[in-house]
């Protein structure tokens, strides 16, 4: 019978929104799913096996229900997705506003409801989360880590993710009590609620980005141009910033990492954006052993750094540093340096601004603390790492002015089980021989995206997005958190 052309308003709007050469794309997709040319629609079992790589037969067949019911008023049970529905999801899918994002999750979440509870929302995100993986396991950044993810991280993280949807009264970097950071609240949400933490939530809108545009790989990426692996969605155009970077210097034969897919996720994004390209194995004490000279000799004049402690009683904190470390008798480091939780709660503390004590080392002082450490004040540090590297201490009761974070130990007095510390972004030495650290912005490669930008008046606004600002330009965005 071949594809009838449709004549709603819906279709033709929708199908405007992509080129022709997109459009090409999507015609010759839609036949592959349904297996022959002469198909008119796409059936439950055709999505299954085209989509079953990414998500779950639950969440496929909600997916399914929402396609083929796309262009009906009435939700009709076992329809097919027709060519002019595959155009119309394809468009909220690819380039949809928080108003049709926020409608496609609510529909992923749960069954037939007008709204969705906690519980379905994070089932949801550790979805989104397992098909991301998925997503980018091949990609270069992907393969050059020796690092894998758990249930229980995944839940973890995308509690995180859920912070300004489940306590919108603590945001996940603010303090938040311990108990919090766990609970689950007995919540259901509206799709309004979903659309304003979609706004508020840039990581999880970029994990869905990639997941969709994976499953229906129709869309021109502006960040496959400049090599990146992340992007950012406006209207279709990508802002690129890159969310699991290259990892170079680790002899994944010999040492094992702290760290896991989500905690290398949550780290990588709250770095300033020039910075989330690269991670480099500075010093680690399974490799280097437990010697502070050799730390210092790896990590002084190196560049901004994410530095990662497990204690005896196996928990994982850190902070990072954003400028290189100097051995010095005060403290260094700007407001874009912060602490971090890793496990067994997952969270960031970013700076209180009631002093500017974010990062100190010295050595071979006898009247000042000899070691490596963050915040507070000398000897009544957030995090602090003695230069004996056989204890530490995270003084911060009730917390560490610097960073507003609570103690991130079991015990005030740890024992150091473990210290791997990273270089991020490009190297000292590419900065100190001029190389550009950050990337070129999408107005320089894409005049369609600038001629947009300059008609709303956002076009130079754009330049150097920094990452507490990662959806800018998006009309429908009015905060700007750093998650």
């Amino acid at each position: 019978m071949g594809i009838i052309q449709a004549k709603s308003n819906v279709y033709e709007s929708s199908a405007s929104l992509f080129t022709k050469e997109e459009l090409e794309k999507i015609t010759k997709l839609f036949y592959a799913i349904c297996g022959t040319s002469n198909a008119t629609a796409v059936t439950i079992e055709q999505l299954e096996q085209h989509v079953s790589k990414y998500l779950t037969s639950p969440y496929i067949l909600r997916l399914h229900d929402e396609m083929a019911n796309v262009l009906s008023r009435k939700p009709r049970q076992n329809a097919q997705v027709s060519y002019q529905a595959f155009v119309v999801n394809l468009t909220h899918l690819l380039k949809g506003n928080l108003q049709q994002r926020g409608h496609i999750v609510r529909r992923l979440a749960t069954e037939n409801r007008v709204t969705t509870s906690s519980e379905e929302m994070i089932s949801l995100i550790e979805e989104f989360i397992n098909g991301y993986i998925v997503a980018v396991e091949n990609s270069p950044e992907y393969t050059s880590w020796s690092i894998g993810t758990t249930h229980e991280s995944n839940k973890k993280f995308a509690q995180v993710l859920l912070q300004d949807l489940f306590h919108k009264e603590h945001k996940y970097t603010d303090h938040a009590p311990e108990h919090q950071l766990s609970y689950i609240p007995a919540q259901h949400f509206d799709e309004e609620a979903i659309e304003d933490w979609l706004a508020k939530t840039p990581l999880i809108e970029h994990m869905m980005n990639t997941v969709f545009r994976a499953i229906f790989p129709v869309v021109d990426r502006i960040d496959q141009v400049l090599g990146y692996t992340g992007t950012n969605n406006i209207w279709g155009f990508a802002f690129c910033t890159p969310t699991i970077p290259l990892c170079t210097g680790a002899l994944w034969e010999q040492q094992e990492t702290l760290l896991n897919i989500p905690s290398l996720l949550l780290l990588n994004h709250n770095l300033p954006v020039e910075l989330r390209s690269q991670w480099k194995m500075l010093f680690s004490t399974s490799c280097h052993g437990e010697s502070f000279s050799t730390l210092m000799k790896n990590v002084v004049q190196k560049g901004p750094t994410v530095v990662i402690v497990r204690d005896k009683d196996n928990y994982v904190f850190g902070g990072f540093a954003s400028v290189s470390w100097e051995i010095r008798s005060d403290f260094s480091g700007n407001s874009r340096c912060f602490l971090f939780s890793l496990s067994p709660n997952m969270c960031t503390y970013t700076p209180s601004g009631l002093n500017e004590n974010y990062m100190y080392m010295n050595i071979n002082k006898q009247t000042l603390p000899n070691g490596l450490g963050f915040g507070g004040q000398l000897n009544h540090f957030g995090v602090w790492i003695n230069s004996t590297f056989d204890m530490g201490h995270s003084r911060a009761m009730p917390l560490c002015t610097t960073y507003n974070s609570p103690q991130l130990t079991a015990k005030q007095e740890f024992g150091i089980d473990k210290i791997e510390i990273w270089g991020v972004g490009p190297s000292a030495e590419d900065t100190a021989n001029g190389k550009d650290v950050v990337g070129p912005s999408i107005l320089d490669v894409d005049p369609e995206a600038k001629a947009i930008l300059t008609m709303i008046d956002r076009g130079h606004h754009s330049e150097g997005l920094r990452p507490e600002d990662p959806v800018a330009n998006s009309p429908s965005t009015k905060s700007l958190p750093p998650l």
